[in-house]
């Protein structure tokens, strides 16, 4: 990694009435400067097109995505070579059970498959149940963030394992997720106590993946880890890796911190949810 040290990731917003100008403080640690570094190679044209950056803001328009996922499935099933996916009625009254039942198929598929047309079917597939998944678990609250995922570069060692931890306050710049297949965290978060073995996945490597978030979090870390404990006693996350080893990863690695918006460090916690709210489009970032 080049020893320069980055001090600021700035991302603008566009689609909306007013500007929004995001400016994130980023913080020294190997990751997150490993981090950046990956992000000055890159532009807005790495952004996967599959996926809508805007995470949570509401349920507005759930029907159509688990209608288009259904329709999805169905084109996937066209050329599937052997399994096809089961298309059983979506379970309205726990969403969170027809996730489940169907996220397997993603890395079954997406570990063999080299069409260029067929892999991006199943990104397609796998943002859909992800989003599906954001916008019904504690509906009551909201969750918002921005998901900002750029493709098209290789993973960096992970070495910051203790800096995992599970609860998001308003304004991190928080690294994301890179593996196909699934992290203790969001095994835990999804209930998912019998996810193949072999999909389960701790993060251990990092590209430019990352989120921007508009909430706190309203659990502690010791409430989690308690109930994560249960959890973990009666799942298949147990055969994969001990309790108390770090590389777990339990959680996000914290990057940096919002602290300018519009160059203003005077900004409420309302004025930058309805200014990213009302936005529609990621049109620059800058690492400086």
């Amino acid at each position: 990694m080049n020893e320069l040290t980055y001090n600021y990731y700035t991302v603008t917003l566009g689609g909306g009435d007013e500007p929004c100008i995001l400016t994130y403080k980023i913080q020294e640690h190997v990751t997150a400067q490993a981090w950046a570094s990956l992000m000055k190679q890159i532009d807005v044209s790495y952004l996967r097109d599959t996926l809508n950056p805007w995470q949570n803001f509401g349920i507005d328009g759930l029907n159509q995505k688990i209608e288009r996922l259904e329709t999805l499935i169905d084109e996937l099933n066209s050329w599937l070579p052997q399994e096809n996916i089961i298309r059983k009625k979506w379970n309205h009254a726990d969403h969170q059970e027809s996730v489940n039942r169907l996220h397997v198929h993603f890395p079954e598929q997406e570990k063999s498959e080299t069409d260029i047309d067929r892999r991006r079917q199943l990104s397609e597939y796998n943002d859909l149940i992800h989003e599906i998944e954001g916008m019904t678990h504690r509906p009551n609250q909201p969750r918002p963030y921005l998901l900002v995922c750029p493709d098209g570069l290789e993973s960096l060692p992970l070495t910051d394992y203790t800096r995992f931890k599970a609860q998001r306050q308003f304004g991190e710049l928080c690294l994301h997720y890179c593996h196909v297949g699934r992290h203790p965290f969001e095994l835990y978060s999804a209930g998912d106590l019998q996810c193949p073995v072999e999909q389960i996945v701790p993060q251990h490597a990092i590209n430019a993946y990352h989120t921007l978030r508009f909430y706190d979090d309203d659990c502690l870390e010791h409430w989690h880890k308690q109930k994560f404990r249960n959890f973990y006693e009666r799942s298949t996350l147990k055969s994969v890796v001990e309790f108390t080893d770090p590389k777990m990863a339990f959680g996000y690695i914290t990057l940096g911190k919002l602290e300018k918006v519009n160059n203003s460090v005077d900004f409420t916690k309302e004025t930058v949810y309805n200014l990213v709210h009302n936005s529609n489009k990621i049109e620059h970032w800058e690492i400086h």
